[in-house]
C-alpha cells in the first residue's frame, strides 16, 4: 500500500509540469477562434477561458485544462494538445 501510495506521489508530481505547459496554449486557442466575435457562444467561452487562466496562475492546471475544454465547448471548437 505504501509503495502505490509513494507511485501515486510521483505520478502526481510529473503531471504538474507537464499540464503547467498545456494551459496557455489551450486557453490561446480559445481566444484566438473568438477573435473579433462578440456572439453569446463567444463570450461564455472567453469567460471560462479567463476562469482557466486564473486557475493556472494558482497553479491548478489540471483544473486549468479541464476549464479550457470547458470553454471551447461552446463555439465547437477542437482542441490541439502539446505532444
Amino acid at each position: 500500500m505504501r509503495t502505490l501510495a509513494i507511485a501515486l506521489t510521483v505520478v502526481g508530481l510529473l503531471a504538474g509540469p507537464a499540464l503547467a505547459n498545456q494551459c496557455p496554449l489551450l486557453i490561446k486557442q480559445v481566444r484566438d477562434a473568438c477573435a473579433g466575435k462578440t456572439d453569446d457562444a463567444c463570450k461564455k467561452a472567453l469567460a471560462l477561458a479567463d476562469d482557466a487562466e486564473k486557475l493556472h496562475k494558482e497553479g491548478k492546471h489540471a483544473e486549468s485544462v479541464a476549464k479550457a475544454q470547458e470553454a471551447a465547448k461552446p463555439i465547437n471548437l477542437t482542441l490541439k494538445m502539446k505532444q
